[in-house]
Protein backbone atom coordinates (compact mmCIF):
# COMPACT_ATOMS: atom_id res chain seq x y z
CA UNK A 1 0.00 0.00 0.00
CA UNK A 2 1.67 3.37 -1.02
CA UNK A 3 1.67 6.18 1.44
CA UNK A 4 0.08 9.66 0.94
CA UNK A 5 2.53 11.73 -0.88
CA UNK A 6 4.10 14.59 1.44
CA UNK A 7 3.39 18.03 0.83
CA UNK A 8 6.04 20.29 -0.43
CA UNK A 9 8.50 21.73 1.89
CA UNK A 10 7.63 25.08 1.07
CA UNK A 11 3.44 25.67 1.22
CA UNK A 12 2.22 28.01 -1.32
CA UNK A 13 -0.18 30.89 -0.47
CA UNK A 14 -1.68 31.89 -3.78
CA UNK A 15 -2.56 29.48 -6.79
CA UNK A 16 -1.87 32.76 -8.83
CA UNK A 17 1.54 33.10 -9.24
CA UNK A 18 2.08 36.23 -7.86
CA UNK A 19 4.02 35.29 -4.84
CA UNK A 20 4.48 31.91 -2.71
CA UNK A 21 4.56 32.21 1.15
CA UNK A 22 7.28 29.97 3.02
CA UNK A 23 7.72 29.50 6.46
CA UNK A 24 10.05 32.89 6.08
CA UNK A 25 6.57 34.88 5.13
CA UNK A 26 6.13 37.84 7.23
CA UNK A 27 3.19 38.00 9.31
CA UNK A 28 1.63 41.01 7.66
CA UNK A 29 1.54 39.15 4.26
CA UNK A 30 -0.01 35.75 5.79
CA UNK A 31 -3.06 35.27 3.58
CA UNK A 32 -6.29 35.25 5.58
CA UNK A 33 -9.94 33.15 5.54
CA UNK A 34 -12.68 34.47 3.71
CA UNK A 35 -15.09 33.21 6.20
CA UNK A 36 -14.09 34.93 9.46
CA UNK A 37 -11.15 37.10 8.57
CA UNK A 38 -9.00 35.34 10.39
CA UNK A 39 -5.02 35.13 9.61
CA UNK A 40 -4.21 31.27 8.66
CA UNK A 41 -0.82 29.92 7.63
CA UNK A 42 -1.66 28.75 4.22
CA UNK A 43 -4.07 28.64 1.86
CA UNK A 44 -3.15 24.81 0.44
CA UNK A 45 -0.75 22.31 0.02
CA UNK A 46 1.03 21.37 -3.18
CA UNK A 47 1.06 17.51 -3.66
CA UNK A 48 2.26 17.99 -7.18
CA UNK A 49 1.49 20.12 -9.86
CA UNK A 50 -2.20 20.49 -10.25
CA UNK A 51 -2.63 18.56 -7.46
CA UNK A 52 -3.30 20.70 -4.26
CA UNK A 53 -5.49 20.49 -0.86
CA UNK A 54 -7.14 23.50 0.05
CA UNK A 55 -6.78 24.04 3.91
CA UNK A 56 -9.24 24.84 6.64
CA UNK A 57 -9.26 27.52 9.08
CA UNK A 58 -8.83 26.85 12.39
CA UNK A 59 -11.10 29.13 13.97
CA UNK A 60 -14.80 28.85 11.21
CA UNK A 61 -13.20 24.94 10.66
CA UNK A 62 -14.45 25.89 7.08
CA UNK A 63 -12.02 26.21 3.88
CA UNK A 64 -10.06 28.83 4.17
CA UNK A 65 -10.50 30.44 0.58
CA UNK A 66 -12.63 28.56 -1.72
CA UNK A 67 -12.08 31.49 -4.32
CA UNK A 68 -8.45 29.87 -5.22
CA UNK A 69 -9.82 27.59 -7.65
CA UNK A 70 -12.91 29.69 -9.18
CA UNK A 71 -12.31 31.49 -12.55
CA UNK A 72 -12.48 35.08 -12.13
CA UNK A 73 -16.11 35.36 -14.08
CA UNK A 74 -17.40 33.67 -10.63
CA UNK A 75 -15.61 36.21 -8.36
CA UNK A 76 -16.98 38.89 -10.45
CA UNK A 77 -20.25 37.62 -9.93
CA UNK A 78 -19.59 37.58 -6.18
CA UNK A 79 -18.51 41.34 -6.45
CA UNK A 80 -21.46 42.38 -8.20
CA UNK A 81 -23.53 40.42 -5.30
CA UNK A 82 -21.11 42.01 -2.35
CA UNK A 83 -20.68 38.92 -1.05
CA UNK A 84 -18.10 39.54 1.86
CA UNK A 85 -16.13 36.69 0.82
CA UNK A 86 -15.37 37.74 -2.46
CA UNK A 87 -13.68 40.98 -1.52
CA UNK A 88 -11.92 39.72 1.60
CA UNK A 89 -10.16 37.18 -1.34
CA UNK A 90 -9.63 40.24 -3.77
CA UNK A 91 -8.36 42.13 -0.81
CA UNK A 92 -6.25 40.08 1.46
CA UNK A 93 -5.06 36.74 -0.67
CA UNK A 94 -4.99 38.00 -4.17
CA UNK A 95 -3.43 41.35 -4.07
CA UNK A 96 -0.12 42.97 -2.36
CA UNK A 97 -0.24 46.45 -2.57
CA UNK A 98 3.11 47.37 -2.02
CA UNK A 99 3.82 47.54 -6.12
CA UNK A 100 2.64 50.02 -7.94
CA UNK A 101 0.50 48.32 -10.63
CA UNK A 102 -1.79 46.69 -7.03
CA UNK A 103 -2.25 49.93 -6.58
CA UNK A 104 -3.80 50.76 -9.76
CA UNK A 105 -6.20 47.72 -9.52
CA UNK A 106 -6.70 48.67 -5.79
CA UNK A 107 -8.05 52.11 -7.07
CA UNK A 108 -9.82 50.65 -10.04
CA UNK A 109 -11.55 47.94 -7.78
CA UNK A 110 -12.50 50.74 -5.29
CA UNK A 111 -14.20 52.66 -8.30
CA UNK A 112 -15.51 49.87 -9.39
CA UNK A 113 -17.29 49.15 -5.84
CA UNK A 114 -18.80 52.71 -5.58
CA UNK A 115 -20.07 52.30 -9.08
CA UNK A 116 -22.01 48.69 -8.21
CA UNK A 117 -22.88 50.17 -4.79
CA UNK A 118 -24.99 53.40 -6.84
Amino acid sequence: RAAAPAPTARCRARADGFGAMGDDGAEGEAPRCVGCGRRVRTLFVQYSPGNIRLMKCDVCKAVADPYIECEFMIILIDLILHKTRAYRHLLFNKLHIGSSLDKGILCQFILMHIVLDA
